[in-house]
C-alpha cells in the first residue's frame, strides 16, 4: 500500500525537505508538490490524497509574486469542500487564533483510520515549530499503511484508491482481518453497491454487510433519508445501518448496512431461473414497505408533481425536446388522484435480496422520499425490461408489445416472465388511488430512464405511447 501526500508550499527548498522526509519514513509514499493556489486546487480536484500539508502564504500561480495567506485559506476551504475526507496540516506564520478562526469551524474529531481513538481532521502548526512536523506526518503515514493488514479478496470488482481505503477502514473497525468483496446490483446513481463478508484472524465469519460507496454529499443524503424514513420499516424488511464513513477517502464516503446471512440472490437472479417463484415472493416484498403505506390518504396531484420527484423540471423539458414528446406538457398538467407516501424510489430487481427460504429484504436507499405509492411496484415491473437483469433480451417485449402495456393480457402474451409482470401490475393497481396514478407513475419512471445513456430508447418511447393510452382509457 502507498500513502498519498500533497505538499502545498511555494518555497522549493522547504517543500523538497518535506518531500524527502516523507519518502525516507518507513513504507511507500507518493508525494505531490503544488507551489500555488491554482496548482493545489487542480491537484485536489484530480488526485487522491490521504494527507495534505498546506502553507497558507502562497501565490495564485507558480512563480507568482503575490504570495498571501488569503490564497492558502482559499485552498483550505477548497479542500474542505471538495475533499473533506483528506486530513490537513496547516502551516501558519502567525500564532493568532483570529487568523484561523474561520478554519477552526471546519475542524472535526474522528477515528479516521480505525485506530481506536479520534484524531483531528485539521491540525495547525506554526512554521517556527516545524520540527514537530515529522512526528505528525509519521503518525499519518503509519496509520494509512496499517490498513494494509486487512486483506481484500475482490471478485470482479475494481476499486478506486478511495474505495479501497473505505473498505479497509470499515473492516478494521469491526476487528476483521479479511474482507471478501462482491458486486451487488448495478445502480445508475454513480455510487457503487457491494456485498462484504468479513472474517477475523482465525478465519471465523464476523458479519455480512452491504456497502454503498460514492461522493460524500450523495452518501450523506442517503444516510439522512435512512434515518428519516427507513427506520420506520420493520427490522426484518431491511438491513440496518451500521456506520457511515466520511473521512479517510478524500472525495468519497461510504455507508454500511448489516446484511443477514443467506440473502445470496437478487430478485433478478430468481426471475431469471424461476419466474413463478419470483411472483410468489413478491407478496413478501410488498410487506417490506407496508408500514410506509399504512394510513395513507389520497389527494389530487398533477402528473408534473409526480414526475418532479424523479426528474427535475429543467431536465424534463430537455428530454421532451430531445425525444419529440410534444404532448408531454399537456399530459403533465393533468391532475390525478394519488396516494402519497414514502416510497423506496429505486425498487428494481437488483435492490431486492432473496434468501433460500424466499425471504426478502430491500437495499439501497439513495432515492427514498414521498411520492405516489404506486411508483415502487411500477418501477419493479418496468425494471424487468429496462435495467440489467438476467431476463432482459431483445425478444420481449418488442415495440409492438410495448404499445400494448396498457392491456396486460396483450402485453404479456409472449412474455417469459408473465407471472411476475402480472403480480407487479396487480400490486400497483391495488395500492394506487386509481389507474391514472399508475399511469402517472409509469410515465415518471420512463422519463427518468430516458436520462441514462444505456437504456433502450425505442422500447421506452413505445411504452410511453401505451402509458398515454392507459391514462385515456380511465
Amino acid at each position: 500500500m502507498t500513502a498519498h501526500f500533497l505538499i502545498v508550499e511555494d518555497d522549493y527548498e522547504f517543500a523538497s525537505a518535506l518531500d524527502a522526509m516523507i519518502v525516507d519514513m518507513p513504507g511507500q509514499a507518493h508525494v505531490t508538490i503544488a507551489r500555488s493556489r491554482e496548482a493545489a486546487c487542480a491537484a485536489l480536484d484530480e488526485q487522491f490524497f490521504d494527507f495534505a500539508v498546506l502553507d497558507l502564504k502562497i501565490p495564485t500561480q507558480d512563480d507568482g509574486l503575490d504570495a498571501e495567506p488569503e490564497h492558502g485559506k482559499y485552498v483550505f476551504h477548497h479542500a474542505r469542500n471538495t475533499a473533506p475526507g483528506t486530513k490537513l496540516l496547516v502551516l501558519t506564520g502567525s500564532p493568532s487564533d483570529d487568523f484561523i478562526a474561520d478554519m477552526l469551524a471546519q475542524k472535526h474529531d474522528a477515528d479516521i483510520w480505525a485506530e481506536g481513538a479520534p484524531v483531528s481532521t485539521v491540525e495547525f502548526l506554526r512554521k517556527i515549530d516545524i520540527d514537530k512536523a515529522p512526528e505528525l506526518i509519521a503518525k499519518v503515514k503509519l496509520a494509512v499503511l496499517a490498513l494494509d493488514d486487512i486483506e481484500l479478496t475482490l471478485n470482479q470488482v475494481n476499486l478506486q484508491i478511495a474505495e479501497d481505503r473505505l473498505l479497509r477502514i470499515f473492516a478494521k473497525r469491526l476487528g476483521a482481518r479479511r474482507c471478501v468483496v462482491a458486486p451487488i446490483g448495478e445502480g445508475k446513481s454513480g455510487a457503487k453497491p457491494l456485498r462484504l463478508q468479513l472474517f477475523d484472524g482465525n478465519g471465523t465469519p464476523i458479519r455480512q454487510s452491504f456497502a454503498k460507496l460514492g461522493p460524500i454529499a450523495k452518501i450523506q443524503d442517503e444516510a439522512a433519508r435512512h434515518d428519516k424514513h427507513v427506520v420506520l420499516l420493520d427490522g426484518a424488511a431491511t438491513p440496518r445501518k451500521l456506520s457511515m464513513l466520511e473521512f479517510g477517502a478524500s472525495t468519497t464516503a461510504g455507508i454500511f448496512y448489516q446484511l443477514a446471512d443467506g440473502y445470496t440472490e437478487s430478485m433478478f437472479d430468481v426471475l431469471g431461473t424461476d419466474p413463478a417463484r419470483a411472483a410468489a415472493i413478491l407478496g413478501g416484498v410488498e410487506q417490506c414497505v407496508a408500514q410506509w403505506t399504512q394510513g395513507t390518504v389520497e389527494a389530487g396531484h398533477s402528473i408534473a408533481e409526480i414526475r418532479g420527484c424523479w426528474v427535475e423540471d429543467q431536465k424534463a423539458a430537455a428530454l421532451h425536446a430531445d425525444y419529440g414528446l410534444d404532448w408531454a406538457a399537456e399530459f403533465e398538467a393533468r391532475v390525478v388522484q394519488a396516494r402519497w407516501r414514502c416510497v423506496h424510489g429505486d425498487l428494481h430487481g437488483g435492490n431486492i435480496l432473496i434468501s433460500a427460504e424466499d425471504g426478502s429484504v430491500l437495499i439501497d436507499y439513495g432515492d427514498v422520499q414521498h411520492s405516489a405509492v404506486s411508483y415502487d411496484p411500477v418501477s419493479l415491473e418496468l425494471s424487468v425490461v429496462l435495467q440489467d437483469n438476467p431476463t432482459l433480451s431483445d425478444a420481449w417485449p418488442d415495440e409492438s408489445a410495448c404499445r400494448n402495456w396498457h392491456s396486460i393480457d396483450a402485453y404479456v402474451a409472449e412474455s417469459p416472465v408473465e407471472p411476475f409482470i402480472r403480480s407487479c401490475r396487480h400490486w400497483a393497481e391495488a395500492t394506487a388511488a386509481g389507474k391514472r396514478e399508475v399511469a402517472a407513475s409509469a410515465y415518471a419512471y420512463l422519463l427518468r430512464q430516458l436520462k441514462y445513456g444505456d437504456t433502450n430508447k425505442p422500447r421506452i418511447l413505445a411504452l410511453m405511447e401505451s402509458v398515454r393510452a392507459y391514462m385515456d382509457a380511465t
